[in-house]
């Protein structure tokens, strides 16, 4: 090893660096940098190592490398990208759990768990025993009878839980662990729940939304994601005074509703505020100046708020009220104003905050943002579908602007079937649009380009990571697309993400070890649909179990040349590939491939 500029520096200051580092990006970035810095990493002991988008080489070489017990924080799932990542590291590591002795934390994430993986998810959490935050985050079990009571009762007495839509859960033992809650539906069992600080509901139907609030009594943050509407009563958040953060939506929103009704100007302690309402009679409610007034008087420590209001007078609506000191210098909060898109009425929303589309940013007719970078600063996705100019004049589409903060490109193109007009049409003006768009790393394309529109380019993209692909359809001759090789052999040759769309499955046993770029895959996402539901159609089942048995035992498994593991969860294969296997002999043997199942 050479010479490292960080071998100059002190480790009390390197081990200053490594508190704002990721434990991933420690390990790898700097693991056989230097031997000083090799017995730096030896020492360090609070590693958090988050696995939720690794690839499975990375996954390999952290864990075969790092001492477990100077894990504090692990993040382990079974998502679109890590297939079958979970019954991998039970399988592998299940009998080194009693050298995780110092793991503070412990998050699962989008995992269908048997009966196998729960037992073996028991004896790590009777070993965990320093284990003091549990997050569950979409968590299903498959003929589990208990509903994780009796993981539930391993955990430490100190150990607080927090749940995201893990609606098969038992949580009547959890009253005084359970800390955050996000569900469907809701069942607190009539007691008081001492621990739980954070509530996100995102169905009012069945749920006394006042009921909630006098179990809750230490709540800090409420998120009502559905609109609070004339059928519900309305909340009494004076039941609720230590909220912090408040997000809430409406009907015919007013000052009297928010003082009176529901005591809002109570929550002294609120730092973040954020309403939304698609209609109101009070023209108070889009006056600058009132809402000072009311936000200062009531909420001393406010530092976010957010809004949406539609106005629906046919006057226009002056932004000066918005463009006071208050506004914009000592809260830095600033608005956009912009024409309903499916009515005559008028939008005011705070920006970046609801800025999430180019289509509602091109349509503001006035705001106090200081910069379009920071009006621009929360759009992420970019949909084509509006775009309409046939000469392909990206500045006046774009009105000559860069979008940093785009990272996944939406296209769709134009055809005889197609109702939206659209200017895309071939790759071209797909190469020329992501220059737009520095730092786009997934592309969807909703169907096939121009054929062999990909002669024409010189040079391909190589940001591109991640491709969602159009639906493989049955053709007349039977056979894949023609365009499907170019997308990674010219046009996109770092894609390490694959997502397809299957009508036909059987065209997936056309893959040969030319079709898809197996040697810089991370993951491959297959979605079948199928014609009639499989839960009720037993000749579908069975043709879809057919179909997966020869493309992941004699397709996948020789084409590729890798090993893997895969998840298989509402017709959706998710496969996690593993390292190269050099030696074609063992191609000869399936069993010598390393799969991990989870249904």
């Amino acid at each position: 090893m050479l010479f490292f500029a960080f071998d100059r520096l002190p480790v009390e200051l390197i081990l200053m660096i490594f508190q704002y580092l990721p434990g991933n990006d420690i390990f790898l970035s700097f693991l056989n940098t230097s031997f000083y810095i090799n017995n730096i990493l030896k020492s360090y002991n609070k590693y958090s190592l988050n696995f939720i988008s690794s690839t499975r080489e990375n996954f390999d070489y952290i864990l075969s490398n790092i001492e477990f017990n100077k894990i504090i924080s692990l993040t382990l799932s079974n998502g679109e990208l890590t297939g079958g990542q979970f019954n991998l590291f039970l399988s592998k590591y299940s009998s080194s759990f009693y050298l995780f002795n110092n793991l503070y934390s412990l998050t699962l994430h989008c995992i269908q768990m048997k009966k196998t993986e729960y037992i073996q998810l028991i004896e790590a959490f009777k070993q965990f025993q320093n284990l003091r935050l549990l997050y569950l985050n979409q968590i299903s079990l498959i003929d589990i009878d208990d509903c994780f009571i009796s993981a539930f009762n391993q955990l430490n007495s100190h150990c607080l839980i927090k749940l995201n839509n893990c609606e098969q859960l038992n949580i009547s033992s959890l009253s005084n662990k359970l800390q955050y809650w996000k569900s469907n539906c809701f069942n607190f069992y009539r007691q008081q729940w001492a621990c739980l600080r954070a509530i996100q509901l995102k169905d009012l139907s069945r749920t006394s939304l006042n009921h909630l609030l006098h179990l809750t009594p230490q709540l800090i943050s409420l998120i009502i994601e559905c609109e609070i509407d004339k059928n519900t009563s309305s909340p009494n958040f004076r039941l609720v005074p230590n909220l912090k953060q408040l997000i809430f939506s409406c009907q015919n929103l007013t000052f009297h509703y928010l003082i009176v009704e529901i005591g809002l100007d109570t929550l002294s302690k609120l730092k973040h505020l954020q309403i939304k309402c698609n209609t109101s009679t009070d023209e108070l409610i889009f006056n600058g100046d009132q809402w000072k007034i009311f936000l200062s008087q009531s909420f001393s420590y406010l530092i976010k708020f957010d809004f949406y209001f539609k106005y629906s007078y046919k006057k226009n609506l002056s932004l000066n009220t918005f463009r006071t000191q208050f506004w914009l210098e000592d809260k830095k909060w600033f608005v956009a104003l912009c024409h309903c898109q499916y009515s005559n009425n008028l939008e005011l929303f705070t920006v970046p905050c609801f800025n999430t589309t180019i289509k509602l940013s091109q349509s503001i007719i006035d705001t106090t943002s200081p910069s379009f970078e920071y009006l621009s600063s929360n759009i992420h996705r970019f949909d084509n579908s509006y775009l309409i100019d046939k000469n392909n004049n990206y500045d006046v589409l774009l009105d000559s602007h860069r979008y940093e903060y785009i990272e996944t490109l939406d296209i769709i193109i134009q055809n005889k079937f197609d109702s939206i007009s659209c200017w895309i049409v071939d790759y071209k003006q797909i190469l020329d649009l992501l220059e737009y768009m520095p730092n786009v790393f997934k592309i969807i394309l909703n169907s096939w380009p121009k054929k062999d529109s990909w002669l024409q380019i010189k040079k391909g993209n190589s940001r591109i990571n991640s491709i969602e692909l159009p639906a493989l359809h049955k053709t007349n001759d039977n056979q894949l697309p023609s365009g499907l090789k170019p997308i990674f052999s010219h046009l996109f040759p770092s894609i390490k993400h694959i997502y397809m769309y299957v009508h036909y499955p059987e065209l997936c046993y056309q893959l040969d070890k030319y079709t898809l770029p197996w040697k810089n895959l991370s993951s491959l996402q297959i979605k079948y649909f199928f014609s009639n539901n499989i839960t009720e159609d037993e000749d579908e089942k069975n043709r879809y179990n057919i179909w997966k048995e020869i493309f992941l035992n004699e397709i996948l498994s020789i084409q590729s040349q890798r090993d893997f593991t895969f998840t298989d969860a509402d017709n959706k294969l998710n496969i996690w590939f593993g390292e190269i296997i050099e030696n074609e002999d063992k191609f000869q043997n399936n069993n010598q491939i390393e799969k991990v199942f989870c249904y």
